[in-house]
């Protein structure tokens, strides 16, 4: 029986780890691009109700720094979503 060095077992965890990892990639990357697409769906509704005069950008803008307020300081991904769309209609 042919024994397994340490260097051998080391490259082994290595390529699982790789493989591992690149499965589970392939699972999580049409959520995101989902999550993406329809965060981009919302953006542009409230552009559309920003330019129709039923929203004013001032009030979505200070509805975002509420929320951030708000949010959990270790929700780094809600209060970047948050600050992006603040920083949208606070310049409108």
């Amino acid at each position: 029986m042919t024994e397994v060095t340490d260097r051998e077992s080391e490259q082994l965890r290595e390529l699982l780890a790789q493989a591992a990892d690149q499965a589970a990639q392939k699972k999580v990357m049409p959520v995101v691009k989902m999550i993406a697409a329809q965060q981009l769906v919302i953006m542009e509704l409230m552009q559309m109700l920003t330019d129709s005069g039923t929203l004013r950008a001032e009030d979505i803008a200070a509805h975002m720094r509420h929320l951030m307020e708000h949010t959990d300081s270790k929700d780094m991904a809600a209060r970047a979503l948050f600050d992006q769309v603040r920083s949208r209609f606070a310049t409108q």
